[in-house]
């Protein structure tokens, strides 16, 4: 089980809703996901379960009342929907901190309990509270991964080499070690001070920092006022898009997941997934390269790219019943594209390997080999590589 606390000390950049929807989106790749609440404010509880929570929760983990039995976490932790369970928080994990002074073994108690758990799940997502206090040195005790979210700022940069300091710290005193990257979110690029504060940032990570960048999106907030994650609320917006990338990120580091540097089409040209029988990912024909999406529900898609110059006038896509068409001939080469739908850009869903764009969000990336289509009486093709 892959453990990972999603914590920074300063408030407002999005740690629970990285935490929600990271959470989500692992969910639906069929990932079993257990979502642990470690913050008193308990939104990220609200953000996945809706109505009155009710006891018992995180609280009574921490504390065993006089007379009563030990609740441990597998007696609290609630199933928000498919492959995705919750952990609980409330209020009165507040007083933890006062109740538990002077407490053998106080600070391990969260990982002493995931330990139990560990083969019921893959991931364990820890949203911790926005201070450097027991409960959040309990949830780092407790994983081996941080994500650090964080909002291009000046008060960000400085927060997150506390917040490095912090992790140092913990492993000289404890020698547990805990590998972090940070996440950029709440991102609009719309000025060159938030860009400046971008390239800052990533100068002086050395890698330690997640690719994919969330941009800032209204929808977020108000799937977690309905108690959804952005997963089950709208797909057509920069949230769904962003996290998706994140995820298909954080399961490129697990080393039981394929790893792969590009997408061709000698990989996709046969994927056929629709009712009908046609791909629905980029796939070679005889007049070129055909670009399809499933978009039932749209009015109009366009396809842009860099080999026709991100243009969108003249590059709609044609509706055949519940998928959107195009073809266009390409020469060997590398490619970067979006679909935009009902003027909402986004990646390409069927394509795993995507890049940032200096414009916000992530362009999926296809390359098409040297190769030639051949086609047997059946209609059936066969695609070869050829030097």
């Amino acid at each position: 089980m892959r453990t990972i606390a999603v914590v920074n000390q300063k408030g407002g950049c999005g740690k629970t809703i990285t935490s929600i929807n990271l959470a989500a989106f692992l969910a639906r790749e069929q990932k079993r996901v257990l979502l642990v609440d470690m913050d008193p404010q308990g939104h990220a509880t609200l953000g996945v379960l809706s109505g009155s929570v009710g006891t018992p929760t995180m609280y009574e983990v921490f504390v065993t009342e006089r007379g009563g039995q030990p609740t441990r976490l597998r007696d609290i932790t609630r199933s928000a929907r498919e492959n995705l369970d919750v952990a609980p928080s409330d209020i009165r994990l507040s007083v933890i901190p006062e109740r538990l002074t002077g407490v053998a073994g106080r600070e391990t108690v969260l990982a002493d309990n995931l330990a139990e758990v560990r083969g019921r799940y893959d991931f364990a997502i820890v949203d911790c509270p926005p201070n450097i206090g027991l409960l959040t040195l309990n949830a780092l005790r407790a994983c081996l991964e941080a994500i650090v979210p964080m909002d291009p700022s000046f008060f960000s940069l400085h927060g997150l080499g506390k917040q490095l300091e912090t992790f140092d710290a913990l492993e000289k005193q404890t020698g547990h070690r805990i590998t972090p990257r940070a996440l950029l979110t709440l991102y609009s690029g719309r000025t060159p001070f938030v860009r400046a504060i971008v390239d800052e940032i990533r100068s002086h990570l050395d890698g330690r920092y997640f690719e994919t960048v969330i941009r800032y999106s209204v929808k977020l907030a108000e799937a977690a006022s309905h108690g959804l994650p952005i997963a089950h609320y709208a797909r057509y917006c920069a949230g769904y898009e962003d996290y998706q990338a994140l995820t298909a990120e954080v399961l490129q580091q697990d080393a039981e997941s394929p790893k792969r540097e590009r997408i061709t089409l000698a990989d996709v040209g046969t994927a056929r997934d629709d009712e009908s029988g046609r791909p629905l990912t980029p796939a070679v024909t005889q007049t070129g390269v055909m670009f399809t999406l499933e978009a039932p529900d749209a009015a109009r898609v366009q396809l842009a790219g860099d080999f026709n110059g991100w243009v969108l006038d003249g590059n709609d896509m044609n509706p055949v019943g519940r998928v959107w068409e195009k073809v266009v001939k390409l020469q060997p080469g590398r490619y970067r594209y979006r679909y935009v739908v009902d003027g909402v850009w986004q990646r390409d869903p069927r394509n795993p390997v995507v890049e940032p764009s200096s414009y916000g969000g992530h362009d999926s990336v296809l390359v098409v080999d040297e190769q030639l289509a051949e086609w047997d009486p059946t209609g059936e093709q066969k695609t070869r590589i050829s030097a």
